[in-house]
């Protein structure tokens, strides 16, 4: 026995080269296996690096952008244009790397890539799905590049496209760089646990071989091979450590047994610092402790299979927190297939969160400067409106409408008219080259500079173009020019005088030929030339009653339809053409139809204004004496029914019809006539209230309507509104007051009520109008009266009258719209709900209607009874509407 014991080991001896040999080759194949993987891994780690860098690329160019929006400096600006590029550039090489699926190998000192194959789930990530990662970084990429080329002092943070590449594009792409950044980390993990499970499988192998040969033979090998385990150890921790990511590894206690080397470089905690204490007490608020620790505990114990990404807050070294997004997975035993180590991977996305709450708060404060610009250009458009007169046009022998459109809130455009010493017409029409609060700045300087010349009484056209042209051009040195075209009528004789400052030429109709033909003039515009003489180029002629006017601003023929075609000169004279016996209002709707028709909406690129005029009769001159009743032209029912008959007159306010009966009949004549003064001749209360006092009402006095007509001393009663809800109350105030004074008849109290209904809705919801005659307010809309807002009611008692009186700071009740109605009202009956049915119910149910307005500054509506008759509503009462423009008081 012993001899063959020892002739096996002579053999082993004798066989000594061939045993290192095949040990050698063992060790070789071993060491290029592990090696290989290993190799691989750290081309895994430069893979997840990548993909990670991706989202601080993405940030870093979304911070950028954000800084550049605030720079001003062009050195600063050329320096972050740099930054945005050089980011676009690597985030656009990273992902063609990542989306090819390339993979890197070490040749000698640096890693090369490769051709590869992406796997199944990266493939679905980048190229599949309802928003692949591919084309939203091609898209995010473009975005950026355009956002990048666009001047610092035009981009900011209300930017649309800025906007769409902050909260569209960055979170959809940071979630799909994450997934794929966990799938790159998932599928590292998993080699790593195969190049682990070889290096076990080899070591044994090893081991074996060595018994078997024998352990003093092999023991030098072993030796070599414990090295090499060693180095691969290293190499393998070196993968974790070069990840460009927190990498935590957890016992099933929770105490921190890896801390990765840009984990500590992150939160400034070493490694001996923090292996061995409990993650979630050392570093996670306690806020954000739920949400991590279930996911741990569920992972650990086998009950949650894939971690979801869960972002806390994490403390550092220095005590402040940082934010993480974490990534979890666990390690599992290859032998039992427990969890052994709970592996959180986290990406710190501080610098995002602050970019974000910078942008956010940034956009808070644009908003609150865009909320206060918007105000003050809202109140800049109010008092642009507030300058502008009614748009309906009556003065003495011309009657009228103007329109004007502003394409903002400020518009460019301006239209004036006014009356110098009875019968002097001037109509101004004016167009300032743009639109927007600059121009409404110059609309602003050409109103105050028409002012001196009404006071003046300046009536030449070339005159007051020449005192305007000084006016503009010393305001906008040349910066902005401004057109216009004057016309003086002489509504005595018909004298027509038209100057032109560079407007569009106005149209002319006349009444025998019904044909329309252009006024020529010529100068040039407002604010060009200081010695500009307009008097050269004026034109005379004379205007015969009948004859129109039209006026219009270069907005009306400029004007495009969606496809790119200008409303033009001859869709227009085609429509003057096709109504030329249409009145003033019906020839205004159907040219903003058309234009309406024709733009398909009524957004408009420019201020759009027009203006239609009639010499409706020659005027006689009234008396010079202005506070007698002799001013007053008093027409005759007998007279008026005889026929149609020119009204001479020199304002609306100055004539007054004498009706010897019931005038009802009579309404429409009336409206088209612009009659709005009826005193019935025979009428006991117009008696008590004085005949004289009534036809005097035309001059103003500094007391209330109420307390200047009601005669004797009153009981006074006065309510003021300060909310919608305030209606209700205030009625009921007043009909408990007039019922315990026990001398008001029911049907005089029902009266009463019904008209301050009625005039309560009209000053809070009718009479709100912009310029354009549109309703601020709809009906029965609850709403808190600004302080600017005045509606009060008065109410007053005497032994013989009962008055009640509303008056609201509106002014926008005109004449021809009270009149119109109450015509209408008799002619198709009283229907609740259509508009007008309340003015005919106050001039119906009173004794007496007084109504006075001041355009866009106040209306004053004043009812009467005589408490000895009762209400009859087929009585005609006396009613005069008063109607005072600024120029009439200039």
């Amino acid at each position: 026995m012993q001899k063959i014991f020892q002739r096996i080991i002579n053999y082993l001896l004798e066989q000594y080269a061939a045993v290192l040999v095949l040990l050698a080759l063992v060790s070789i194949a071993t060491y290029l296996v592990l090696i290989t993987d290993i190799r691989e891994q750290e081309g895994n780690a430069l893979l997840v690096k990548m993909s990670t860098e991706q989202g601080q690329l993405i940030e870093e160019i979304n911070l950028s952008l954000t800084h550049k929006s605030y720079l001003a400096d062009a050195t600063e600006i050329r320096k972050i244009d740099s930054k945005i590029i050089s980011n676009i550039i690597q985030l656009e090489e990273s992902h063609a790397a990542l989306r090819e699926g390339v993979r890197f190998i070490r040749e000698g000192q640096r890693l090369i890539h490769i051709p590869g194959q992406l796997s199944t789930e990266l493939r679905l990530l980048y190229f599949d799905g309802a928003k692949p990662l591919d084309a939203l970084m091609r898209d995010y990429l473009s975005l950026a590049r355009k956002l990048q080329r666009i001047p610092a002092g035009e981009i900011n943070l209300a930017n649309t496209d800025l906007n769409r590449l902050f909260f569209v594009f960055t979170p959809v792409i940071l979630d799909g760089i994450n997934r794929g950044s966990l799938i790159q980390q998932r599928h590292s993990e998993f080699m790593l646990s195969g190049t682990i499970n070889k290096q076990h499988l080899s070591f044994a192998i090893s081991l074996a071989s060595l018994i078997m040969v024998g352990f003093l033979l092999l023991h030098p090998l072993v030796s070599s091979l414990q090295e090499k385990a060693l180095i691969m150890k290293q190499e393998a921790d070196n993968v974790i450590n070069t990840t460009h990511s927190l990498i935590v590894g957890l016992s099933a206690e929770g105490d921190v047994v890896l801390f990765n080397q840009h984990a500590q470089e992150d939160t400034g905690w070493s490694e001996e610092d923090i292996k061995g204490s409990n993650f979630f007490n050392r570093c996670i608020p306690e806020d954000d402790q739920h949400g991590l620790r279930k996911l741990f505990n569920g992972m650990m114990s086998g009950a949650i299979k894939f971690g979801e990404e869960i972002e806390t807050k994490m403390r550092i070294s220095t005590g402040e927190l940082i934010d993480v997004v974490w990534n979890s997975t666990v390690l599992k035993s290859s032998v039992s297939k427990l969890p052994i180590m709970f592996l959180a991977t986290g990406l710190d996305i501080t610098a995002r969160k602050n970019a974000e709450r910078i942008a956010q708060h940034a956009n808070t404060e644009l908003a609150e400067l865009g909320l206060r610009l918007q105000g003050e250009i809202n109140l800049a458009a109010a008092l642009q409106r507030s300058i502008l007169p009614s748009p309906i046009i009556n003065l003495p022998g011309m009657q009228g409408q103007a329109n004007l459109l502003t394409s903002s809130e400020v518009g460019g455009d301006y239209y004036d008219y006014y009356n110098i010493g009875g019968f002097h017409n001037i109509l101004l029409i004016g167009d300032v080259s743009g639109h927007g609060v600059a121009a409404g700045t110059l609309v602003s300087a050409a109103k105050a500079g028409v002012y001196p010349l009404i006071a003046n009484e300046i009536i030449s056209p070339a005159e007051i173009l020449g005192s305007l042209n000084k006016t503009i051009r010393a305001i906008a040195q040349q910066s902005l020019l401004m057109t216009m075209a004057c016309l003086s009528l002489d509504a005595r004789t018909g004298k027509l005088i038209f100057a032109n400052a560079g407007h569009v030429l106005p149209y002319l109709l006349r009444y025998q030929t019904g044909e329309w033909v252009m006024l020529e003039a010529s100068g040039l515009p407002l604010g060009k030339n200081i010695d500009t003489d307009y008097r050269a180029h004026a034109t005379e002629l004379t205007l015969n009653v009948g004859d129109k006017l039209f006026l219009y601003t270069d907005g009306l023929v400029e004007e495009e339809s969606p496809n790119g075609e200008a409303f033009g000169y001859d869709r227009l004279e085609a429509i003057l053409n096709n109504n030329t016996t249409a009145d003033p209002e019906t020839l205004r709707i159907k040219l903003l139809d058309a234009l309406r028709l024709h733009c398909r909406g009524t957004a408009y690129t420019d201020d759009v204004t027009i203006a239609v005029v009639v010499h409706s009769d020659r005027v006689i001159q009234a008396s010079s004496t202005s506070n007698e009743v002799s001013d007053i032209i008093r027409i005759s029912e007998n007279f008026y029914r005889q026929g149609e008959h020119p009204i001479p007159r020199i304002s609306k306010e100055y004539v007054v019809f004498l009706a010897d009966q019931g005038y009802s009949d009579l309404l429409t004549r009336f409206s088209q006539d612009g009659i709005c003064r009826i005193l019935p001749r025979y009428d006991d209360v117009c008696k008590k209230l004085g005949w004289e006092h009534l036809l005097n009402q035309h001059h103003e006095s500094p007391d209330d309507d109420l307390f200047t007509l009601i005669p004797g001393t009153a009981e006074h009663r006065q309510f003021q509104l300060t909310h919608t809800e305030d209606k209700l109350f205030i009625m009921e105030e007043i009909q408990s007051w007039l019922s315990d004074q026990g001398r008001i008849d029911q049907d005089q109290l029902e009266a009463l009520m019904v008209i301050l209904d009625e005039m309560t809705e009209n000053s809070l919801y009718a009479a709100p109008r912009d310029g354009k005659g549109v309703a601020y307010y709809s009906k029965g809309e609850s709403r808190e009266l600004s302080e600017h807002e005045e509606v009060r009611i008065d109410i007053a008692l005497t032994q013989d009258f009962l008055g009640l009186m509303i008056t609201d700071n509106w002014g926008t009740l005109t004449p021809g719209i009270f009149l119109k109605n109450i015509a209408r009202s008799m002619e198709e009956g009283v229907e609740a709900g259509i508009g007008g049915v309340g003015l005919y119910m106050m001039w119906r149910l009173a004794d007496y209607l007084q109504i006075r307005v001041h355009p866009q500054k106040r209306t004053q509506v004043t009812t009467l009874w005589d408490l000895h008759r009762s209400v009859d509503m087929n009585v005609d009462s006396g009613v005069q509407f008063l109607y005072h423009s600024e120029h009439e008081a200039a």
